[in-house]
């Protein structure tokens, strides 16, 4: 088989200092150092403070990016999303910082872990907006089959350009449980020149991601964000996920990107 696939590293929660969150630039910085050294080509960063509190102070969000691509050379993903009382103009903050070469991008509203996530159409487009002026490209993140109309809407505006790289986000509380029978169902919905990828909250094993790499996901993601389980047991660092989903992926056939092939892939160079 031997397909290349995009390993993405989330590696700190929004539940704050509780087990071994790393949220200090310097334990952050340091667990993604060691994890592109086993593979992890991109990683999702939000601009959170020293208690794990979505903020608009970007100083340890720019000291994280700085420190870690001084070491390696992998993409830097900037979320404009997260559970917070930010307004859209706040949080799209991160995406001025210029190492960032990708934004996530939340296509829909939704209730999520009994709150409302509110991401609206308008606000969407002020986002795409702000990542055009930066220079960084969309990623699409998928909470429902709704979202991906929304981005259709987007791609019709000439907002969002081809390639289009979409996030398949699953298992969340109240959002889409992954199957395969939806699987296919989002696939067919994409335009063509699309990729995608999968996220998966609270996981206790890798199965599902690996089930999505066998139905085509080009990215998948790992790491303290989405769930620090690795095998039913907790991990004590984001290196423990990657060393693992590495070992069943090899063993699955699958091969892991490099930052430079994971850039060709996302439609990046």
């Amino acid at each position: 088989m031997n397909k290349k696939i995009i390993l993405a590293l989330a590696p700190t929660g929004g539940w704050g200092k509780d087990y071994n969150n790393p949220l200090e630039p310097e334990e952050i910085a340091k667990q993604v150092i060691a994890c592109a050294e086993e593979g992890v080509s991109l990683v999702h960063l939000h601009a959170r403070d020293s208690k794990g509190e979505l903020t608009t102070d970007l100083s340890n969000f720019s000291k994280t990016i700085e420190l870690i691509t001084n070491e390696c050379n992998v993409i830097i993903e900037a979320s404009t999303g997260g559970l917070s009382s930010l307004t859209p103009q706040e949080r799209a903050l991160p995406l001025r910082n210029e190492k960032v070469e990708l934004g996530s991008l939340n296509m829909g509203s939704l209730n999520f872990l009994d709150k409302v996530y509110v991401n609206t159409v308008p606000d969407i487009r002020y986002w795409l907006q702000s990542m055009i002026k930066n220079r960084v490209k969309p990623s699409l993140e998928i909470f429902d089959t709704s979202n991906i109309a929304i981005s259709d809407l987007f791609i019709n505006e000439g907002l969002i350009k081809p390639q289009y790289n979409f996030n398949f986000v699953f298992n969340y509380k109240w959002g889409m449980s992954f199957s395969l029978p939806l699987v296919e169902v989002l696939k067919s919905m994409l335009p063509k020149e699309s990729i995608w990828g999968a996220v998966f909250g609270e996981s206790r094993n890798f199965s599902s991601h690996l089930q999505a790499c066998l139905q085509g996901a080009t990215m998948i993601r790992v790491g303290f964000e989405d769930s620090k389980i690795c095998n039913n047991k907790e991990a004590e660092t984001n290196l423990e996920l990657v060393k693992e989903i590495r070992r069943e992926l090899e063993i699955s056939g699958f091969e892991l990107a490099d930052p430079e092939e994971a850039r060709k892939l996302l439609g990046m160079m």
